[in-house]
C-alpha cells in the first residue's frame, strides 16, 4: 500500500517535470518557430537552459534519464516509469500539443 502511494507520487512528479519541459519547448517554438530537433534529453536541456528553463531537469523520480525525441514539428518527452523500460504501460508521456 505504501509502495503504491510512493509510486503514484513519483508519477505525478514526473508528469509535472515533463510538463515543465514541454512548456519550455512551447516557449522556444513561439520565439524560434520550431521545436528543438534532438534525440537526447541532454541536447534538449542545452537548448532550453537558462532562457526557457529556470533549472536543469535531467533525471526522473526513479533516477533514470528523461527521454526526448524531437523534430522541428513535434516532440515526445518520456519517463520510462518504475520499471525503467521504454514503451511499457507505466511510462509517463508528454507530447507536442499540435
Amino acid at each position: 500500500m505504501i509502495a503504491r502511494a510512493v509510486n503514484a507520487e513519483k508519477v505525478e512528479r514526473a508528469r509535472a517535470e515533463l510538463e515543465t519541459l514541454a512548456t519550455a519547448l512551447e516557449s522556444f517554438r513561439r520565439e524560434r518557430g520550431f521545436y528543438v530537433a534532438a534525440d537526447t534529453e541532454a541536447a534538449l536541456v542545452d537548448h532550453l537552459n537558462p532562457r526557457y528553463l529556470p533549472r536543469v531537469i535531467r533525471v526522473d523520480p526513479w533516477h533514470k534519464q528523461y527521454l526526448y525525441e524531437g523534430t522541428r514539428d513535434r516532440f515526445t518527452l518520456r519517463s520510462a516509469g518504475a520499471d525503467g523500460k521504454e514503451n511499457t504501460t507505466d511510462d509517463v508521456l508528454v507530447t507536442s500539443r499540435n
